[in-house]
Formats: structure tokens, C-alpha cells, sequence
């Protein structure tokens, strides 16, 4: 594989879809990609296609447009630029977007009818089949008939599309019509390093391998990440629960049930059909050269506690041995990319493959991290998913949080992701120190430019009166869980699995093995289980594990800015007494003893909510100060990797018919698709070295936390 170089003539085109239909793309979305002669003549063609829909404007209408005839539809569309209404004109004219209609309301009418008693039994599979076809052929004369729809009901229709699109992406206002990966390999950059990437928590498809008699028709399909998982969530409720929950003791399988991660690229490219994760990284890289054996998808089980991840499927075996090979069979280090959670399972890989591979494998075989709005630290919102089975995100919904209550009470929810080996590792890292405690005198040193949100927000939980730090709602949560009347195994499992302190003395052993060891390629001198003892459970924490020895490592920390982002809690309760007794069925019409106060409303707080700087879920303190800081540091980085920040400022874009904010976009999630961060990233594959790019006041939030001794 070669880096970057100038393009030649013999070279392939970078996939199918780059080069050779590159005009009928721009054709999509009314863009010439000739010069003024053919702009010429197809706005001269322009106009007769014009004259042409006013002489029979019943033309329109079967082309999927609104007719000349209905004002206000007609109007909206014809205010839109040329490039927005041909846009429209080729997504409505889809006839997978009536489809798209016709599922989501042929799931909604059966699913309120049974939860709402209208069916007293289960809805059979051939029943919901029957309303999916009768849906779809209702929508499908409606589109047709679109001209009698306001533009209310036409945002109506965009906003279903986006929930399962099967359709090609209105580009926003200011976007290019060409990804960013056609522009670069018009520029001569070129694949160089393999890419291995790693999907954060819930964005890989599981797939049921053994189940219940209540499952035994959906085997090898997609309990999460699919319709599948929509339609068994919404009409057997409870045997999905059992089905996605993992056992509350051992934190593996549960008896007779067996869910396991799908492969390839299609697990984690899309999540609930069109709902896309990593499709836009994957195709920019095909742009510039890359293939099935150039480039990776690790996807795992994400609600496995990392020890389990190894113990169960052999997921860091696999994965070192699938980097060794793609590194000799391309002749270069490899780059590791990671969204979300997928970094943190990321950093305890890369001790991992120190203590049982070779002393200097992360040297050896790793050219560059590549962390996308990596929790490092963890996040407020793992302590209120635990705690209620609640975030910003439910808080939120209003009417349909109601919906979702009903249907999923708070209580499952908790049940559910306390169930995850995973949930915990998500906890806040560095205590009071980091978050703040009032009862010790810090601020939150996050919040500093706000003094006296700094001060309220040094509490993590307002529980009517008790107000609990960091650290103390941590502890909280763990005794809580160990006296309540459901199973809490994975949370009695914390201590042995995870840490979320902050060590502030030396390294002084464990800097004295690797500079002596990291040079040896020596088997017998790797680490074994009880020389490990318990350090494991650190691999989770960059702040009491330092990094692996590593010298010509780098560390990217690309992260979004600029999108409020939940970091503190008002409580209120509900059921003050909760029988031990009760059985499981009567636990279920119970409420949590404790909920989000989302009547709570002033000038600091929303929904019961205190927001703080972040990419909306990730706090800034978080997705930065190890990269800012943190690993400048010889404490936490003894071999003096570098580390290098790339900020993208949340920037949504207004059309309203991309309802995830366009390529500009730089949500926690949404930041997938942002076409600055897919350009970087190609171009850190492609063997080019970037900069800090910083927009925040990371610097600032860094050097308010007083680290004494930590140089």
C-alpha cells in the first residue's frame, strides 16, 4: 500500500461509487460537474423541464413532486435552491420511502392496539405482515398524492424517512456534493496504514444464537440493530428483556440464551436500518483505497464487562492476531479508530496485548489512536442509567417519555443496564478532584467561567436535600444496588473489574519493568496472572494505569464542541418503600425509588438538568484533558508518546429534511458523519501527520485541576 502520491493515470478508481459515477451523482443533486457550456445547456434544459411540468403538472404528481396546484407545499418546495428541490424530487421519488412510512406505522397500529388492550393476546407474526402491506399501499397513495399534504405534514414525512432511510442524503445548504474521500484522492492521498476500528456501546448488531421457544424464529437475527429488534421490543416486551439482559451473577449468558456480536462492516455501518454509525468512515475510505483487507470492523458484544470480552468470545486474542496480520500483510503499523466506549475498551486492549503478547507490541504494531468522542474519564449519565434507567435523552421526550414508561418502565430499564458488565465502566473517573465536591471545597473545575454553576455542579446528585459529589454517588449507587430487591451482580462485581480513582504517586515499578522490557520480543518474559494480581482492573483508567511504552505512538483526540451536555442531577422520589418481597411481576408495575425531577425549571436548569460544555454526551473534561494534559505528563505517559487534539465545532445545519444536522454536525454520534473528522482521519490513514485544531477552553478546564506533584 502506498501513501500519498501523485494520481496516474493507470490508477484504480477509489470504489464504484467515487470515480466512475461520479457526474450521475452530481446529476442526483442538480450539480454539473462540467464548466459554463454545460452549465449552459442544462439550465436550458432546466427550463423546458419547467414549461414542460406546467403544461401537465399531473407529471409531477407521479414523479413524487408536489403539484403547481397546492400553494403552500408548492411554494416551500419552489423557495428551496436548485440543488434542494432536485434533491427532493429524487428522495421522494423513491419508492422505498413509502416503505419507510408503511413499517413505521405498520409497527405502531399493532403495538398500541396490544398494549393498549384493544388484542388481548399476542399479535401474531402474519397479522403484523398483513398490516406492513396494507400500510404500505396506503402510503404509497399518498405519496402519490402528496400535492394535498401542508408542509407541516411534508417535515412529517422527512423526519419518518430519517428514522429508517433506505434513501441517498439530501446534502445540507453548505455541504459539497462530494465526500470528502472523492476529494482527496483527486488530490493524489492515498490508503497507507491498515484501519482497525472498534464501535462504542450499543452500535454493534447482536444476533440471537440460541433463545427461548419465544424467540426460536428469529435465529441469526438481530436482537439489537435491526427491525427485528424494533418489532420484538414493541410485541413481546418482556421476552426481548430476557433476551438482551445478561446473567445478574456470572455477567455472561443467561441459561439457554446466547446473543453474540455480528461480523463485518454491516455490524456497525447502520444501526435500525437507514440509522448510519460507521457506513460514511467506511466508504471515504474506500475512496482512497481501502478494502476488506486493508481495513476492519472489530465489532464485540458491548455489554460484556471487558475481562468477559476475552473470557467469553476471545476478543483481544482475535483482535491482536487480525492487527499482526493486516500489518505484515501491508507492510505498515496500523491505525486503531474508536468511537465512544469503543476507546475505553481500546485502552485496556492495549495493556492487554503488553502483558500477554510481547512487552513491545503497541511499538511494534501500532502507528496511531485514533480516539473518536472517547469518554476517557467516563460520564455523568453512567451514574443515572444505573440509578433510575435515565439521561438527558429520556428526560427529554416529554409526551413520548410517557410513551416509553409504559411500555419499558424506568424499572426494567435499570434491571437492563445494570445487567451490563459494561454500564459501570462508563462511571466518572478521578472523583472530586476532577467533578468537583462541595464538602471538600472544590468547584467543579469544569464550569470555572460560571462560578456558581461551577459550585452547584460540584454535587453530581440533588437528591431532595442530600446533595452527593462524584465519589459519593458512586458509592451510593454500588450499596443501593447490594440491598435492593433485584439481582445486581455486575455491580457487586465493580471493585474486581474496574477502578475510577486517581493515583498521584509514582509509577515507579511499573515504569522500572517497561523501560527495561519493552525492547525484548522474548515470551517467556511476559507478564503472567499472578505477577498481574489485580492491576487489571486499572487497565480501565488512564488515570491509575499510565500509558503502555510506546515512543513512536501517537494519540488523536477528535471530539466535537459547542452542544450542552448533561453533568449534574435533580432527584425526586418516588416509592419510599419498596417490599423485598414483592415478586418480580409486582416490582414491574413499581416505579424506581428515585426519578429525574423533570418539572424542575430555572435559569440554570432544564428538565432537571444541569448542563455543562460537551458534544451532548460527553463533558469536554472528559473527551479532552488527557490529550491536553494528561498524557503530556511522563506520570501518565513514560515514554513520551505524542498526543495531538482536533476539535469540530457543533455546527447543525437548518435544512430540515436532514433531522441529524449534515455533515457539520458534531453531536457524540452525529460527529460519524462529519465530514472535517472523516477528512482528518483519512488523512492520518493515509500516513500524514496533524496538529492540535482547538476551539474550547480545554486549556483552561486542564490546569484548573490541581494535580500536585504530577509533572
Amino acid at each position: 500500500m502506498a501513501g500519498k502520491k501523485g494520481k496516474g493515470k493507470n490508477d484504480p478508481p477509489p470504489s464504484s461509487s467515487s470515480s466512475s459515477s461520479a457526474s450521475t451523482k452530481l446529476d442526483h443533486v442538480g450539480q454539473t460537474p462540467g464548466g459554463s457550456a454545460a452549465g449552459a445547456e442544462k439550465t436550458g434544459k432546466d427550463k423546458d423541464a419547467t414549461r414542460q411540468d406546467q403544461e401537465n403538472p399531473g407529471d409531477r404528481v407521479r414523479n413524487g413532486l408536489p403539484s403547481e396546484k397546492h400553494s403552500a407545499a408548492g411554494s416551500k418546495v419552489r423557495r428551496m435552491s436548485t440543488v434542494g428541490a432536485r434533491c427532493v424530487s429524487y428522495i421522494l421519488a423513491r419508492r422505498r420511502f413509502s416503505l419507510v412510512v408503511g413499517l413505521f406505522v405498520g409497527l405502531a397500529v399493532p403495538w398500541a392496539g396490544h398494549n393498549l388492550g384493544i388484542w388481548d393476546t399476542e399479535l401474531p407474526l402474519q397479522v403484523l405482515d398483513e398490516y406492513v402491506k396494507k400500510s404500505r399501499n396506503a402510503f404509497d397513495q399518498a405519496r402519490r398524492e402528496i400535492q394535498v399534504f401542508s408542509p407541516t405534514d411534508l417535515q412529517l414525512f422527512y423526519q419518518l424517512r430519517e428514522i429508517m432511510d433506505f434513501t441517498p442524503k439530501a446534502p445540507s445548504k453548505n455541504a459539497s456534493c462530494e465526500r470528502p474521500g472523492v476529494n482527496l484522492w483527486a488530490d493524489g492521498v492515498r490508503a497507507k496504514h491498515p484501519v482497525v476500528m472498534l464501535p462504542g456501546i450499543v452500535t454493534t448488531g447482536l444476533e440471537l444464537w440460541s433463545g427461548e421457544d419465544c424467540a426460536k424464529g428469529y435465529f441469526r437475527q438481530r436482537m439489537w440493530g435491526t427491525m427485528t429488534m424494533v418489532q420484538n421490543m414493541l410485541l413481546n416486551t418482556k421476552c426481548w428483556l430476557r433476551h438482551m439482559a445478561l446473567d445478574p451473577v456470572t455477567g455472561l449468558d443467561p441459561p439457554n440464551i446466547k446473543l453474540r456480536s455480528a461480523q463485518g462492516f454491516e455490524a456497525a455501518d447502520f444501526v435500525v436500518g437507514g440509522y448510519w454509525v460507521w457506513s460514511k468512515l467506511i466508504e471515504n475510505l474506500a475512496d482512497i483505497g481501502y478494502d476488506p483487507s486493508s481495513m476492519f470492523m472489530a465489532s464485540y458484544d458491548w455489554r460484556l464487562a471487558y475481562p468477559l470480552l476475552e473470557d467469553r468470545d476471545q476478543f483481544f486474542t482475535r483482535l491482536s492476531s487480525q492487527v499482526e496480520v493486516m500489518v505484515d500483510g501491508n507492510g505498515a503499523k496500523a491505525i486503531l479508530v474508536a468511537h465512544s466506549m469503543g476507546g475505553n475498551v481500546l485502552f485496556y486492549f492495549l495493556h492487554w496485548a503488553t502483558a500477554n503478547r510481547r512487552r513491545d507490541w503497541v511499538d511494534k504494531y501500532i502507528h496511531s489512536v485514533v480516539g473518536l468522542a472517547i469518554p476517557w474519564l467516563g460520564v455523568p449519565k453512567g451514574i443515572s442509567a444505573v440509578l433510575s434507567g435515565e439521561a438527558k435523552d429520556t428526560a427529554e421526550m416529554g409526551v413520548m417519555g410517557g410513551i416509553l414508561d409504559h411500555h419499558l418502565p424506568r424499572r426494567e430499564r435499570r434491571r437492563l443496564f445494570r445487567s451490563w458488565g459494561s454500564a459501570p465502566s462508563m462511571f466518572p473517573k478521578g472523583g472530586d478532584v476532577f467533578w468537583g465536591g462541595r464538602n471538600k471545597s472544590f468547584p467543579a473545575p469544569d464550569l470555572l467561567d460560571d462560578e456558581e454553576k461551577a459550585w452547584k455542579c460540584a454535587s453530581l446528585l440533588h437528591m431532595e436535600g442530600e446533595d452527593l459529589s462524584v465519589e459519593e454517588a458512586i458509592d451510593y449507587v454500588l450499596e443501593s444496588s447490594s440491598k435492593g430487591p433485584v439481582q445486581d451482580g455486575q455491580l457487586a462485581n465493580y471493585h474486581k473489574w474496574y477502578s475510577h480513582g486517581l493515583r498521584t504517586t509514582p509509577f515507579e515499578n511499573d515504569s522500572r519493568k517497561r523501560k527495561r522490557t519493552h525492547r525484548s520480543s522474548d515470551k517467556s518474559e511476559q507478564c503472567s496472572s499472578q505477577e498481574l494480581g489485580n492491576e487489571t482492573k486499572y487497565w480501565t483508567n488512564p488515570l491509575e494505569m499510565p500509558l503502555p511504552f510506546a515512543p513512536n505512538l501517537t494519540i488523536y483526540c477528535l471530539y466535537g464542541v459547542g452542544k450542552e451536555t448533561e453533568r449534574s442531577y435533580f432527584y425526586k422520589r418516588t416509592n419510599k418503600n419498596i417490599s423485598k418481597n414483592q415478586t418480580d411481576d409486582a416490582q414491574d408495575m413499581e416505579d424506581v425509588e428515585w426519578r429525574i425531577d423533570t418539572a424542575l425549571e430555572d435559569s440554570m436548569t432544564s428538565l432537571g438538568i444541569i448542563r455543562g460544555h460537551g458534544d451532548g454526551s460527553v463533558p469536554l473534561l472528559s473527551l479532552g484533558f488527557m490529550c491536553q494534559r494528561g498524557w503530556k505528563t511522563r506520570h501518565w505517559n513514560p515514554a513520551g508518546s505524542k498526543t495531538v487534539i482536533r476539535e469540530y465545532v457543533h455546527e447543525p445545519s437548518s435544512n430540515f429534511i436532514d433531522m441529524r444536522g449534515g455533515d457539520t454536525s458534531a453531536d457524540h454520534v452525529d460527529i460519524m458523519g462529519n465530514r472535517h473528522m472523516i477528512n482528518d482521519v483519512l488523512m492520518i490513514a493515509s500516513g500524514e501527520t496533524l496538529d492540535n485544531n482547538i476551539h474550547s477552553n480545554i486549556a483552561n478546564i486542564s490546569n484548573n485541576i490541581r494535580l500536585p506533584g504530577i509533572s
